[in-house]
């Protein structure tokens, strides 16, 4: 998840519990009595509720138009939950005489190919991330469990990485590596 995704997600249940905490903690305090035993006897949608609702019938359409728009604003969050932040090319260079354009995804295979070439890094799968100015990537590394981390953060930091800055030309590349422990696969026999 992004941090524009993560920030928004925040805000939004901070929002949603305010709105489901305040009518909440009303109705509680109703209950107890605070506002009185009269309060606390009598009905939270009474009479005069009901009647503003009957002498206002432009007010259900209100209150479908309300709940659209939530409903609407409930499947946006939700498919920004699955939006993925990825880079579909990046621009090296652009002159006079042309400019120079890659495609992320042969550059992600270009970095799973080196980082995998390590021989305690099972498989890797690559993304970059950011924007086409100041890239990222964001990688996800299967390592053998026997190998010593050392040496899997000496090759991604040491080589792999820096690697790719120096392809992509740019100075910083953030990058953020998910790293998962496996035991090999043992290779298989096929006997006849």
């Amino acid at each position: 998840m992004e941090r524009k995704t993560a920030r928004g997600n925040r805000l939004g249940l901070m929002l949603c519990g305010l709105a489901l905490l305040l009518p909440g903690l009303y109705a509680l305090a109703r209950g107890l009595g605070l506002f009185g035993a009269a309060a606390r006897d009598q009905p939270v949608i009474g009479p005069g509720v009901t009647g503003f609702f009957a002498a206002n019938p432009w007010l259900w359409w209100v209150l479908a138009v309300v709940s659209v728009v939530l409903a609407l604003l409930g499947l946006r969050w939700l498919f920004a939950q699955a939006r993925k932040d990825v880079l579909s090319g990046l621009r090296l260079a652009q002159g006079p005489t042309g400019k120079t354009d890659v495609e992320a995804d042969g550059v992600s295979k270009a970095l799973e190919s080196d980082v995998s070439d390590h021989p305690a890094i099972l498989r890797a799968k690559a993304d970059l991330t950011g924007t086409r100015k100041k890239p990222g990537v964001r990688l996800a590394v299967v390592a053998d469990e026997r190998s010593p981390i050392e040496e899997v953060r000496r090759h991604l930091g040491g080589k792999a990485i820096p690697r790719m800055r120096d392809a992509l030309e740019v100075e910083k590349l953030p990058a953020v590596v998910r790293l998962k422990l496996e035991e090999p696969s043992k290779p298989s026999r096929n006997i006849h």
